[in-house]
């Protein structure tokens, strides 16, 4: 089941969440929540939003990244995520 991020909250496999629930689980403000999804840096829905949110997370406390550190971040790891799956793809295609 996709999730989805509408003004009232997330709705992810059957839970829904509203902004600040979600918010309060991945120690970010609703502001700085918002600010992130709305530069892009973490996804709107999917499967792994919670865990992606929560990854996000660490990275500021673990690093003692500011929010735009974090977007930097997240931004760049979902870019090696996508890369290393069109290698894995490409890989295939030679074999």
């Amino acid at each position: 089941m996709e999730a989805e991020y509408t003004e009232m909250g997330w709705v992810e496999e059957g839970v829904e969440w509203t902004v600040a629930e979600l918010a309060a689980r991945c120690r970010f403000t609703e502001q700085e929540l918002g600010e992130l999804l709305d530069c892009g840096a973490l996804p709107r829905g999917g499967r792994r939003a919670l865990p992606v949110l929560r990854a996000a997370a660490r990275l500021r406390n673990d690093f003692g990244l500011d929010l735009d550190g974090v977007a930097l971040a997240m931004t760049l790891l979902r870019r090696i995520d996508e890369l290393e799956s069109e290698l894995s793809r490409l890989r295939a295609l030679v074999r």
